[in-house]
């Protein structure tokens, strides 16, 4: 099988990249990026007679296509802003597609896109990473146990232990979104929105990441959980995240470090958020050093109340997200690379099936797809409760 990855040669695509390649029954990957220093970098640590690396333009949605001809999966791991342009490219070159999220409103936009896929027979896979994606997987789990499953509260808490860890494992600009972007949740049935970080929750993970406060900010799981749990009568449902760094992330952008709204600074133009983003790679702030080992931590716990058997049951799921040493990899990265990568062999070895626009929760038997996540040492554990 052919995979390409765009954006491969950045943090989550290197590491869909590597589990590709690891793997006997790819016989080549296709790494297209718009930064050459890194697909160099990639062409050398690697050196496999698998890869092959293009500067590619994501944005340009011809380029993209002639790229993508004669693969059999795109994993999308650019930049969120561009999924339609890649859905499109893949469209046009005729393969099936996979992605880590659209942060809520994109990824409404590519659900439009549903009879395009279908017409084509393609599958577009949308929110295969860690959060959305595993996260999607567990709440499949757990309407599978349940006759009804009313609420879903996902809580997501990180910790990095490396010794001078960068500021940001993963896209500055997605998590700057967060902080921005009015939040969307789920209440008696209603989608609501409300203001980033307004509600806030404590919660006790298990160690190494302890007890974090977790907020409310905008995710990809509450553009499609209503609609694919509707018959389970799914009431309720958040997202809340927590890290030690969060609230000075928050500040940055409330002192106007996430605006894209150029200002004048010594006759030159410039946005804040360019700016920022720039000093952060200047300083080795945005991904680890080559010499570093990762050793961040993550768990997703997902909080889940319905009834079975007419009786009030409450399931608690943790998703352990671990580094990965031996790759030199962040959980960030692997979390969302792994999963991504993993789809896209089983759609390219016809084990999921369906056509169209749609996300993980239901195309993919979630036992399955979390034994083979375990593999690579990410875990996920239930407990049951009387509620």
């Amino acid at each position: 099988m052919r995979i390409a990855v765009l954006g491969g040669a950045g943090l989550t695509g290197q590491a869909a990249v590597r589990n590709l390649l690891e793997n006997k029954k790819v016989s080549e990957v296709l790494v297209g990026d718009v930064n050459e220093k890194a697909l160099e970098r990639l062409s050398n640590m690697y050196g496999s007679g698998k890869l092959t690396t293009a500067k590619i333009d994501a944005r340009s949605i011809e380029e993209t296509a002639a790229f993508l001809r004669g693969c059999d999966v795109v994993i999308n791991s650019v930049q969120y802003y561009y999924n339609l342009e890649v859905m499109q490219a893949a469209l046009k070159a005729g393969v099936h597609y996979v992605d880590h999220g659209g942060l809520y409103h994109v990824t409404l936009k590519q659900l439009e896109l549903d009879g395009l896929f279908k017409s084509k027979n393609l599958t577009a896979l949308v929110g295969m990473g860690a959060q959305p994606g595993l996260t999607n997987l567990v709440a499949k789990h757990a309407s599978e146990q349940l006759d009804e499953m009313k609420a879903v509260y996902i809580r997501d808490g990180s910790v990095d232990l490396t010794e001078n860890p960068p500021l940001f494992t993963w896209s500055p600009l997605t998590l700057f979104d967060e902080m921005t972007l009015d939040a969307v949740v789920l209440r008696n049935g209603q989608l609501v929105s409300v203001p980033p970080l307004s509600l806030m929750e404590r919660v006790e993970f298990p160690q190494p990441v302890g007890v974090l406060d977790t907020y409310v900010t905008i995710h990809s799981e509450l553009a499609t959980f209503p609609r694919s749990f509707h018959d389970k009568g799914l009431s309720e449902c958040d997202w809340m995240e927590g890290s030690p760094d969060l609230l000075f992330v928050k500040k940055l952008a409330d002192i106007g470090f996430a605006s894209s709204s150029d200002i004048e600074i010594g006759g030159c133009r410039v946005s804040p958020r360019s700016f920022l983003l720039k000093l952060l790679e200047s300083r080795g702030l945005v991904g680890y050093r080559g010499d570093q080992t990762p050793n961040d931590w993550e768990i997703t716990r997902l909080i889940i109340h319905g009834k079975r058997l007419g009786k009030n049951v409450k399931l608690v799921y943790d998703i352990l997200f671990p580094p990965k040493p031996e790759w030199r990899m962040s959980c960030a990265q692997t979390g969302v690379g792994i999963p991504s990568s993993t789809a896209a062999m089983m759609i390219a070895e016809g084990e999921i099936k369906q056509r169209g626009v749609i996300p993980p929760e239901t195309c993919i038997n979630p036992d399955e797809f979390l034994k083979k996540a375990e593999t690579h040492g990410i875990k996920t554990t239930v407990k049951e409760y009387d509620a």
